[in-house]
């Protein structure tokens, strides 16, 4: 109760309403819905669980505001199932129609991540699979 009052007298009555939660970057908040909804991208992969890892890699590499930074061997994870399974996932379910409920990822997600495979990872971005995905879009 004495470290309670000392909280209440320091910090006022808006530090007891603090939520734990709330300190968390927002990579750790993302990860954490995508592991409650079970959207890992070790699963077998669907639009939803894609786009759930598309913005989970927007977040780590472009969004600077978050916070800690990752290890080196989760940025090389990140990087490989991109482009070993996300990418030919993709590539393999292009549907050449205008109706964007058959398409693989949304445009707003195609043109972010495009943007930032042409600036941090060309050799993907130039990559014969990215290509026809870039063209289909």
């Amino acid at each position: 109760m004495g470290r309670l009052c000392s909280e209440l007298n320091v910090g006022g009555e808006e530090r007891l309403r603090r939520r734990v939660g709330a300190e968390t970057t927002p990579v750790q908040r993302h990860t954490s819905r995508m592991y409650e909804r079970r959207e890992e991208s070790w699963r077998p992969l669907t639009r939803q669980r894609v786009g759930a890892f598309i913005q989970l890699f927007i977040l780590c590499f472009v969004e600077t505001e978050n916070g800690l930074p990752l290890q080196s061997l989760t940025y090389k994870m990140l990087k490989k199932k991109l482009s070993k399974r996300i990418i030919p996932w993709i590539h393999n379910r292009l549907v050449w129609t205008m109706d964007e409920t058959y398409w693989p990822i949304t445009l707003q997600q195609f043109t972010e991540l495009n943007s930032f495979l042409a600036e941090h990872l060309p050799l993907v971005h130039k990559d014969d699979a990215w290509s026809s995905i870039a063209y289909f879009f």
